[in-house]
């Protein structure tokens, strides 16, 4: 007969002392004749022995449904506020941080897990955001008619960069510089290699926030064992 947890009737193995989808504690029955069989000092030493097993052990099924979740949501936030939308990431991260802590406080939590958390919510925020974006820029264009404003902001650009080119070298080829940059595929590929930049930096900043997310809920759960 499988074992079942208590809190959410999932399936336990035999020797779980914490369930691996909720973490509640599960309740075991131990003889005296099966301590003797098996070798086995005392009930708490076998209930030490499996919560350091439950928390050493990282769920990440449930670290990626939360970075899904979470990445997802801080995705759209970058593409819809340009202003500190890599923040969002950061922020977003050590959120992510924090609910996996609450769903799973056993977990031994720290900067490397809280890098991979980071960086795989990185990803998924980098994805929605550029594909964000691109939406936004077909709406903005055929959608609102806004063509020629997004083309003024773009000459403006090429032609600031090839003001300092100018000045920095006084030999350097700004005209066909600016020639390519002003014409249809100079004009997809700035806009290509903008959003680039900006993944990047999402996944940067989401290492980051993962990382000190990682060590915040590692230092709260170590304060609260100590107290």
């Amino acid at each position: 007969m499988d074992l079942a947890c208590h809190r959410c009737s999932a399936t336990l193995e035999p020797e779980a002392f914490y369930c691996p989808e909720c973490g509640a504690p599960q309740i075991r029955y131990v003889t005296d004749e099966d301590e003797a069989a098996q070798g086995m000092p005392g009930i708490g030493v076998n209930i030490q022995a499996g919560a350091a097993a439950a928390g050493s052990s990282v769920s990440w099924r449930l670290a990626i449904q939360i970075a899904a979740v979470v990445g997802t949501g801080v995705g759209v936030l970058s593409a819809l506020l340009a202003a500190g939308s890599v923040l969002w990431v950061a922020v977003g991260a050590v959120v992510a941080m924090g609910i996996y802590h609450r769903r799973r406080p056993l977990t031994l939590l720290g900067p490397r897990v809280g890098a991979r958390v980071g960086g795989l919510l990185g990803l998924i925020a980098a994805t929605v955001a550029f594909a964000a974006n691109s939406v936004l820029l077909v709406v903005q264009r055929y959608g609102m008619h806004q063509g020629h404003e997004i083309d003024t902001q773009l000459t403006n650009i090429v032609k600031q960069a090839a003001a300092r080119a100018a000045t920095m070298d006084p030999q350097a080829p700004v005209i066909t510089f600016t020639n390519f940059w002003l014409s249809a595929e100079g004009r997809i590929g700035l806009i290509l290699l903008t959003m680039a930049f900006l993944s990047s930096l999402i996944v940067l900043f989401a290492i980051a926030g993962g990382v000190l997310g990682g060590q915040i809920y590692r230092s709260s759960r170590g304060s609260k064992a100590h107290s």
